[in-house]
């Protein structure tokens, strides 16, 4: 999860644009290279590499442009390229491959279409996450993987950076320490965990009991701990 709002949506233009790139540049050198080599030469099978670009690209319609692009150039450099072979099943092989870049599109815009589904849901719950007022920390293996902005404004800190990295259990009382480590073992290994109130400390050193409810979730592909905590009582 992003919690850079400004420049997350900046970096993907960017690399979206970068993948474009790499499409058109691809496809000029293979289209240069088929028209100037003789017919039997199958230089046009390499249009499947910038094909499979379009896997990078959030436009659904993306693999159907470029498949519709090549199989044009396809036919440009059929009449152009020099003839050693029969055109007939020159013609053949060019139309089968044709079919073959049709096909894979169809495969391209159903996974294209699919990911765009998630990423929607991940927009989604990254916006639920930072304009929560709970705070919000995800936790895996001794580390703060993520923290919400509610955690800064919470544990009193500059920016959310400033939580990465620290381990969960400093934020507890130390005479709290032990019972948490156990309630996020049993957490981690799928307990739904609610603690009514603890005590926990802010990094400028005051107290605080908070309600925090631990869960199970995957991150990065691998189990980790999701902690909400809200504010019940200033000490």
């Amino acid at each position: 999860m992003n919690t850079d709002t400004g420049t997350g949506p900046i970096r993907r233009r960017r690399t979206v644009l970068e993948i474009v790139a790499y499409i058109i540049a691809s496809t000029v050198l293979i289209f240069s290279i088929d028209a100037s080599t003789p017919l039997g030469l199958m230089v046009w099978i390499l249009y499947f590499i910038p094909l499979f670009l379009t896997l990078y690209i959030r436009w659904k319609y993306a693999p159907f442009l470029a498949t519709s692009v090549f199989i044009l150039l396809i036919g440009i450099s059929y009449f152009v390229s020099p003839r050693d072979m029969s055109e007939f099943f020159a013609l053949v092989n060019r139309l089968f491959f044709s079919l073959m870049l049709i096909a894979l599109s169809f495969f391209i815009w159903n996974h294209n279409r699919n990911m765009a589904t998630l990423w929607i849901n991940e927009e989604r719950y990254r916006n639920m996450a930072e304009c929560s007022p709970d705070a919000i920390i995800v936790y895996k293996e001794g580390k703060i993987l993520y923290a919400n902005p509610s955690s800064q404004r919470l544990f009193s800190v500059e920016n959310n950076k400033t939580l990465l990295g620290k381990d969960i259990i400093d934020l507890f009382d130390p005479a709290e320490q032990n019972t948490i480590r156990q309630k996020i073992s049993h957490a981690i290994i799928g307990m739904q965990i609610v603690i009514d109130k603890v005590r926990m400390l802010r990094l400028n050193g005051t107290e605080f009991f908070g309600q925090v409810s631990l869960g199970k979730i995957i991150w990065d592909h691998e189990p980790a701990l999701l902690a909400n905590i809200r504010v019940v009582t200033d000490s």
